[in-house]
């Protein structure tokens, strides 16, 4: 009695067992007895056995357990894998009579079975020289293998046509069977698809091979390595250090199609190696669409859909899921921004120039053959007020339906903020939200995996989880510690919004201080290391444990010596012994809460705004400068924030006009900001403070719970 089995993606290998013998067909088959040995060869050229193995790849060639590090393995697949034109199993390799006459011919130099790696270069360089096609690197080869010993493969460099007859590029990582239909994630984002971002020239051997290598060393290296990239196009230092995350602002393949997923990560037009400009308006929003609609009719594809993505990998999904092209069931922007203003350009009304500088550089490095054709960079430095402009890139949540996965970060302003708006305002009744670490990018592909794929089982196979999580919350506990809570609802049900009350000695207090009135003044400059900077004011120790979750917000009254004042707040814990707690993921001082107003943007919208969110004009009209020494009330909004205050703990609050705070060690905030103390003359700013000039901070205090506690590595 004979079997079917199928080698995958090979076609035209030969293959013997007992009597059978024969080549690998056009859909990859071959003939097999069980419990007896099949040999396969190109040609003459053994290349490996197996027994009862109906489904066949190159490391099944060799006993169970090969490391990809073994060179016998990484010889084989080396070999294999050149006989291919492309990249990754975009096209089957296909050994005809050309392609083993010429490996017969160099039979005698391939020492497959050789420990040493290099051993293969010159018979292979000659091999494909003869064939027309690029020899693959060994960490070409063990990419392959990685993935290969997690259950899928790469479609690399894909042509996804668009409607104008145009195309976008893609990497497409399926299931290894290609018979295998799944559900189809999508990513699209503006800073290219490989590791950790960008993308080598096509046309460039060794650019390649210094991509595969970049990947490599990134899997196979702890966190912390240094690797050598091949020039500016891949971002540096803490980009490549790290190793949470394959690709800048999408989700890991090695967490997700393992689990069945088919993924699509899209460079749109203008990105790495997709010609055409970037910010051509409409333009990303209608290929991704025609992506989607693509996806659903390949032959890995089961029809559904998802999309997926971080930062502006979530921002890209609105507009499209939007749109609801054809198979897509929901979406999931994990730290997604929807108001282009008050979010991404000029929270608070303070531009986020720092910032914006910093992206622009490393998205046109990323991808330097192309160019913008409309100059975001420039465009945002001369319109510092919200407009018609800023309002139509923005994202209209209440007109989107589909079922959505939301989050946001803590502290870092970016990301900050939309999520939230969202939640509330999004149509779909199948909208769930996490709030998390500063540091969000690893999450979606660590410790919120398994959330976000009970969400995606649900709506893409129809999977009925009967606890689906709605809302979760990473609540900091301080020294890298935290734990989840589980929430049903955003506000936290039983949030009690409570006031801290500026007094005239500097201290927080639970009522308003009725005496008179006291002006605190300090200097618009930051200071040198252990000075303060701005003013602080602190609570007594807390009686009781107690922990916060949600929106913060402050009212103060301030005045300047010059017209503008930016006013930032931030919250911090301190410890009994005077230190501050620290809240930051790897140990370092963060603050409970933070956020800010440039104080001539303190209108608010009264039918928008609500006491723990203020909402702010940031109108030309409204504009309103200061007089000298006038003082006026501002509300200052704080974005969404989770952490406990030990008892014993207090509260101190900072007033300050920058987010530096020198007198706190360690502390050193991203320079993303250009606050206006920093360029211009030294002035003086105030908080006023006394009977009839009411100033507090309003924190969400929650029931508090004791969830596990994890530990940040």
């Amino acid at each position: 009695m004979t079997a079917r089995g199928t080698f995958l993606d090979v076609v035209g290998l030969t293959y013997r067992c007992g009597g059978i013998e024969g080549t690998t067909t056009e859909d990859f088959a071959f003939t097999y007895e069980p419990g007896r040995f099949v040999t396969f060869s190109i040609g003459s050229l053994v290349l490996g056995e197996s027994i009862d193995q109906p489904l066949m790849t190159v490391s099944r060639l060799l006993p169970e357990g090969t490391p990809i590090t073994e060179a016998k393995l990484i010889n084989r697949a080396r070999l294999l894998y050149s006989l291919s034109p492309g990249q990754g199993f975009e096209q089957p390799i296909v050994i005809h009579t050309e392609v083993t006459a010429v490996i017969l011919k160099y039979a005698s130099e391939i020492d497959l079975d050789s420990p040493n790696l290099s051993t293969l270069d010159p018979v292979l360089s000659k091999i494909c020289t003869e064939l027309g096609v690029f020899p693959k690197s060994v960490a070409h080869a063990r990419n392959h293998l990685r993935r290969e010993a997690a259950g899928f493969k790469v479609l690399r460099d894909i042509r996804i046509p668009v409607r104008d007859g145009n195309f976008v590029l893609a990497d497409v990582y399926v299931p290894l069977d290609h018979r295998q239909k799944c559900p189809v994630l999508l990513s699209c984002t503006i800073y290219g698809r490989r590791t950790i971002c960008s993308g080598p020239n096509l046309d460039n051997v060794n650019d390649i091979a210094a991509f595969e290598r970049v990947e490599d060393e990134w899997h196979s290296t702890p966190p912390g390595t240094d690797i050598e990239v091949p020039d500016s196009r891949i971002w540096t230092a803490e980009w490549i250090r790290q190793r949470g995350f394959e690709n800048i602002a999408t989700f890991n393949t090695f967490s997700y199609v393992p689990n069945g997923y088919a993924m699509v990560k899209i460079d749109p037009r203008g990105v790495s190696q997709t010609p055409g400009a970037r910010g051509v308006p409409g333009q990303l929003e209608s290929d991704y669409f025609d992506a989607v609609e693509w996806a659903t009719e390949q032959s890995w594809s089961d029809g559904s859909s998802a999309l997926v993505g971080s930062s502006y990998g979530a921002n890209t999904q609105w507009a499209v899921a939007q749109m609801k092209p054809k198979g897509l069931k929901c979406f999931v922007p994990y730290a997604t921004d929807t108001d282009i203003y008050r979010e991404a350009t000029y929270p608070g009304g303070i531009p986020n120039t720092k910032y914006l500088a910093d992206w622009f550089d490393r998205v046109r490095r990323a991808s330097p053959n192309w160019t913008e054709q409309v100059d975001l960079q420039k465009f945002t430095a001369t319109q510092p007020f919200d407009n018609d402009i800023y309002r139509s890139l923005s994202t209209k949540p209440e007109q989107v339906d589909l079922p959505c996965f939301l989050a946001g970060s803590q502290i870092f302003i970016i990301h900050g903020r939309g999520a939230y708006e969202a939640y509330k305002t999004l149509s779909s009744e199948h909208k769930h939200l996490q709030l998390v670490d500063r540091d969000y990018y690893p999450w979606p592909s660590h410790e919120a995996t398994w959330k976000i794929i009970q969400f995606l089982d649900r709506h893409l196979r129809g999977v009925n989880y009967v606890n689906l999580e709605k809302v979760g919350i990473q609540m900091r506990l301080g020294f890298q510690k935290w734990y989840w809570r589980k929430e049903s609802d955003f506000p936290l049900p039983g949030t009690q919004y409570t006031k801290f009350h500026l007094q005239t000695d500097g201290s927080l207090s639970s009522s308003d201080d009725i005496g008179a009135p006291k002006k605190f003044e300090y200097s618009t400059k930051s200071g040198s290391s252990g000075q303060k900077c701005g003013v602080s004011f602190h609570s007594v120790p807390f009686e009781t444990d107690v922990e916060f979750a949600g929106h913060f917000s402050a009212k103060l009254n301030i005045s300047s010596s010059v017209s503008e004042a930016d006013v930032v707040v931030s919250l911090w814990a301190v410890d009994e012994k005077g230190n501050i707690v620290p809240y930051g993921a790897k140990g370092e001082p963060q603050p409970l809460a933070k956020g800010f107003l440039r104080a001539s943007h303190r209108k608010l919208d009264v039918e928008k705004s609500r006491p723990e969110r203020p909402w702010h004009t940031h109108t030309e009209v409204d504009h309103a400068p200061l007089k000298k020494g006038e003082v006026v009330p501002v509300d200052v909004e704080m974005f969404p924030a989770a952490g406990r205050i030990c008892k014993g703990w207090r509260l101190r609050m900072d007033v300050a006009p920058t987010e530096v705070q020198p007198d706190i060690e360690g502390y050193s905030p991203l320079e993303m900001r250009q606050f206006h103390g920093e360029e211009n003359e030294e002035a003086v700013n105030a908080v006023h403070v006394g009977l009839d000039l009411p100033g507090y901070v309003l924190c969400p205090v929650v029931p508090l719970k004791q969830g596990y506690c994890n530990v940040i590595q």
